[in-house]
């Protein structure tokens, strides 16, 4: 599957109510979707393989707001905090280690492609990237060096601590640091001074993460442009 199949298959489970938006899940090579626990415990008793892994899907249902009320949840989910962690979090099961974190996953390293699902009372939208582009393109490899050290190349868990520590690094990056206040100020307060530091979120967003983004009109359920 590429990023537009994965993309049209969610958002058909999304729609027929055979996906829960709501925390992590997996996808596997054979479209199987498990929730993070699931997935947990089936590779714990060896029914699957982490080789099986290929989505790690970060879905919520914010259908209490319009997506215009959440700019950067809507038009640039993957520098909202919690797509952050969800990033860090797929890279590190990807590499093969166990995220003992909340709503943490067993090690999935045949994961390939990131997803970030969110629902709004008005928009479905979901984006796509792979996750060694991501990686890669925003220097979370070096950052995870660093922070583990020798234990990179020993160390088979995670903790919380550590995947925090991780994604406070990686806030620090340019495209992460302050944009969501810009887009904030910019989308939601009508700061038409910022237009062209938006310009430039806009551009850094879609050169680092690459994204397949599509977004769907709830009631009707076709996609729309915005």
């Amino acid at each position: 599957m590429d990023k537009k199949e994965i993309v049209d298959y969610l958002a058909k489970k999304m729609f027929n109510k055979e996906f829960t938006l709501y925390g992590i899940h997996v996808m596997l090579k054979n479209k199987q979707i498990y929730s993070a626990s699931d997935y947990n415990r089936f590779v714990k008793s060896n029914k699957i393989s982490p080789e099986d892994a290929f989505v790690y899907i970060d879905s919520f249902n914010n259908s209490k707001y319009e997506s215009y009320n959440c700019p950067v949840k809507y038009l640039f989910p993957l520098i909202d905090t919690a797509s952050v962690y969800g990033i860090v979090g797929s890279y590190l099961v990807k590499l093969g280690f166990y995220d003992n974190s909340y709503y943490g996953v067993y090690p999935a390293t045949g994961l390939k492609y990131y997803a970030v699902v969110r629902l709004f009372s008005d928009r479905l939208m979901i984006e796509v990237v792979d996750i060694d582009i991501v990686a890669t393109n925003i220097g979370l490899g070096k950052i995870v060096a660093d922070v583990l050290g020798k234990g990179i190349l020993t160390q088979k868990e995670i903790s919380y601590n550590q995947k925090h520590e991780i994604t406070v690094k990686l806030g620090k990056q340019e495209i992460l640091d302050e944009a969501s206040i810009i887009i904030e100020r910019y989308y939601k307060y009508g700061n038409v001074s910022l237009a062209k530091e938006v310009l430039v979120i806009t551009n850094n967003y879609n050169r680092i993460f690459e994204p397949y983004r599509v977004v769907y009109d709830v009631t009707t359920r076709q996609q729309v442009l915005m």
